[in-house]
């Protein structure tokens, strides 16, 4: 058996992307519980995984030979996992698909569709079914859970009994368990609660577990220990609310002992409504170095529309008791809900900004498979992508003009975006060049397949008179498109004098042909149009004769359809 998790891909060039496989490590240790421990080997690919182009990928899997693979599905890796595994699947016919993790919902717009990869699909928790899930598998039958649906010909067939249930301290893997070790960034991860006590309509959380359990405070302690020990210099703590925990007093003070030196840092989402100054002072204490809050609006009536239960006053006195204590607080603000006005949107960026030691995250509404919200849209009267991430860009109130004059005014007031923007598209170094760059001679440009193996990757092309091959420059981004529709491309010039700027309008129009990678539908620049996932680039050398005029007249081009 194979586990994948394919990550989030992002032009950040600083270093390694977070794709921590913890619903891999929570389903070994499942199967290591259960009786098909006997029956099965587990494997994983992480490492390569992360870094792997779509052909790459499939080779590797395909010279596995796994028997099954189990694939954990998230809004940005959706359609690459199902692409990849619908490949996989036609060389090793044999292969059945598992597949999990918070995008796998009844009611998905494409999961389902006749022709896809996936053989089993859970929603919600998996490690109580998992290894019952394979006991059928192994037998030839199947289980019948209301939270697993099988596919039995052209169509899922879903169960009918309640899945079991387990203590969250009985699913997790040990303290001492090889899994409970940070990441190659020394990032470690513990959760201590599992469900949700709220209702927000826009969130999933909610929707898999209507009963809230939480780990006690000595063992949370002994997993940070245990984490300290292996190296982790920060630990996330991953509940949907930290401090709903009810000893988080207890679970904060023993941190706050053990991390005298604050040799750790700690990082948690809190729903501040419910802090008290002594909280603050004990998250202080412990080091919580950075926390985020979801305030989303300060309007009752746009809170209320999406049944998050809220006192918006006591939030804001939480913030500020945060921010008093000196933590660093990130503060959510949505944009998109039912309800929502340009005014109250305004009001609620120009509150947040305000906030000491603080950073203000604007986020755009998500039509996530699953929850409320979406299944409620035509009554609400949202507009929606079709597709990953399903962002919300009209609702009743507010306009799609409105919604970008939103971006623009969150960008104004406080800077940031969803994704790095480019320091230069023109220039002798350009800083946010993949570091996998495949060279092209433009007199020899390759017939086959591309040369280059990551799933973040630039192609540079030297040469003179590249207006002259530009039809040929243009066939080989147009392949390469073609050929690996799901990762990030830099198209990159490297002329050895200036070259008519129709040869950049050309190839940019090369890449507008295609569909909106996520990350393209997943940012937004504030201007229509613009795309972030594949871009161009003109990379001066050293010795060329470009005029400042040309070089600011290429940027402006550039700068007009990619950011």
């Amino acid at each position: 058996m194979l586990f994948i998790q394919l990550p989030r891909l992002d032009n950040d060039v600083t270093g390694p992307a977070e794709n921590a496989p913890l619903a891999a490590a929570y389903l070994r240790h499942a199967v290591k519980r259960s009786s098909e421990r006997r029956f099965w080997s587990m494997t994983g690919l992480q490492a390569k995984v992360d870094r792997l182009d779509d052909r790459h990928l499939v080779g590797m899997i395909v010279r596995a030979r796994p028997s099954v693979v189990a694939a954990t599905l998230y809004l940005w890796n959706v359609e690459r996992t199902l692409h990849v595994l619908k490949l996989v699947k036609k060389a090793l016919p044999w292969v059945r698909v598992i597949a999990g993790g918070p995008e796998v919902a009844r009611g998905h717009p494409f999961l389902f569709r006749r022709g896809g990869p996936i053989d089993v699909a859970v929603t919600g928790e998996g490690e109580a079914v998992f290894p019952l899930i394979l006991l059928a598998l192994r037998r030839g039958g199947r289980t019948d859970f209301k939270t697993v649906a099988w596919r039995v010909g052209r169509r899922f067939t879903w169960g009918l009994r309640e899945a079991p249930t387990v203590e969250l301290g009985r699913i997790l893997p040990p303290a001492g368990s090889p899994a409970n070790r940070p990441d190659g960034r020394g990032m470690g991860y513990v959760e201590t609660s599992r469900g949700c006590a709220w209702s927000c309509a826009f969130c999933c959380y909610n929707q898999g577990r209507t009963k809230v359990t939480w780990l006690p405070a000595a063992d949370v302690i002994r997993r940070v220990k245990a984490l300290k020990r292996r190296g982790a210099r920060e630990i996330r703590f991953i509940d949907p609310t930290f401090n709903s925990n009810p000893d988080f007093a207890a679970i904060v003070r023993g941190l706050a002992r053990m991390n005298r030196n604050k040799a750790l840092s700690f990082f948690a989402e809190l729903r501040p409504e419910l802090l008290a100054r002594a909280d603050c002072a004990l998250l202080a204490a412990a080091n919580f170095g950075d926390v985020e809050v979801g305030i989303q609006s300060r309007d009752p009536r746009v809170l209320a529309a999406v049944a998050r239960q809220a006192d918006v006053k006591a939030a804001e006195r939480g913030v500020m008791l945060l921010s008093r204590a000196g933590i660093r607080t990130t503060v959510d603000i949505m944009c998109g809900l039912p309800e929502q006005t340009p005014a109250d949107i305004r009001n609620s960026l120009r509150w947040a900004v305000r906030v000491k030691k603080g950073r203000v995250q604007f986020l755009h509404t998500l039509l996530l498979p699953g929850t409320e919200l979406r299944n409620r849209r035509r009554m609400l009267g949202l507009d929606a992508l079709a597709r990953p991430p399903y962002r919300v860009f009209r609702t009743p109130s507010l306009s799609a003009e409105d919604i970008l004059a939103a971006e623009r005014f969150a960008r104004r007031l406080a800077g940031g975006g969803m994704d790095c923007p480019a320091v230069r598209l023109v220039g002798r170094r350009l800083p946010d060049m993949f570091p996998e760059v495949v060279r092209l001679d433009a007199r020899r440009l390759p017939s086959g397949s591309l040369p280059g193996y990551e799933n973040r990757r630039a192609l540079l092309v030297r040469g003179k008179d590249l207006f002259g091959r530009r039809a040929a420059i243009r066939a080989v981004i147009r392949r390469a498109l073609a050929e690996e529709p799901h990762i990030l491309w830099q198209f990159a010039l490297a002329p050895a004098a200036e070259e008519p700027l129709d040869l950049l309008d050309c190839l940019v129009r090369e890449t507008l042909r295609v569909p909106a990678h996520f990350l393209d539908s997943m940012t937004v620049t504030g201007e229509p149009g613009q795309r972030v996932a594949r871009r161009v680039f003109v990379l001066l050398q050293k010795h060329g004769c470009h005029s400042r005029s040309w070089i600011q007249a290429a940027e402006n081009l550039l700068s007009r359809y990619y950011c």
